[in-house]
């Protein structure tokens, strides 16, 4: 029987690459790092099916966003809410309708979780891409600001309410039809929040639809006026 020969190479890699007397490199230089981070998310949610959902082709959605008393993991905390109230008395709406819980102690900050999870739930069950909505009332209503902001090629509409927002990002949502809600009264979130944003929208040519109530504080508008906001949003479809 031959011997077995094995050869083992050794590679000696330098401590460092970079020569060390080099004076071209001191002083403030710029750099760019890049690198792929891959994590799990998770998220509890309701969602809703309209009756006869498996005889039509494809059907229109609306991601709704809660306020910060919806967070943690119980999902009955979300009964507080219009449109899981209007949901749960068994009349028929034609659209789907996904809410998800925040967790407790969190933001709807984490747009990559939202997005992800629409990306499933638009995947596995029978929606119109073209009919995606976006509503969130009072943290849920920044969260619907600032998910537009950052994918605003997603949605057909969106209704934020009583939320916080930043007048930078009108000009990535000036495309975008939108109805904004907000209470006069409003002791935590300053309806000028809501008018700021409606004049720099405006101001990137886009269109903006304003509900002030003079009435309301920080409180969500009434279950008649969320069925108007409802009629409005399946009337738009995205044409971007």
């Amino acid at each position: 029987m031959k011997p077995l020969l094995i050869v083992i190479l050794i590679l000696i890699i330098p401590v460092s690459v970079l020569p060390q007397n080099d004076d071209s490199l001191s002083g403030l230089q710029s750099h760019k790092f890049e690198k792929e981070l891959i994590r799990q998310v998770s998220a509890n949610y309701l969602l809703y099916l309209p009756r006869n959902y498996s005889q039509k082709e494809k059907w229109p959605l609306i991601l709704y966003l809660h306020g910060g008393r919806g967070r943690g993991d119980d999902l009955s905390l979300l009964d507080w809410y219009p449109l899981p109230k209007m949901l749960a008395q068994n009349d028929p709406y034609p659209f789907v309708a996904l809410i998800p819980q925040c967790p407790a102690g969190k933001m709807w900050t984490d747009t990559e979780l939202l997005k992800a999870l629409l990306d499933d739930i638009v995947m596995r069950y029978r929606v119109d891409s073209d009919r995606i909505y976006l509503v969130g009332y009072s943290m849920g209503g920044t969260g619907a600001w600032y998910m537009t902001y950052r994918y605003p090629e997603m949605f057909a509409a969106i209704a934020p309410i009583s939320g916080n927002t930043n007048p930078w990002w009108a000009s990535r949502m000036k495309d975008i039809p939108i109805w904004a809600f907000h209470g006069r009264k409003d002791k935590l979130v300053p309806v000028s929040e809501t008018e700021e944003m409606a004049e720099a929208i405006r101001k990137e040519g886009g269109s903006i639809k304003v509900s002030i109530d003079p009435e309301r504080g920080h409180s969500p508008p009434s279950i008649a006026q969320h069925k108007e906001l409802f009629e409005w949003l399946l009337m738009q479809k995205k044409n971007r």
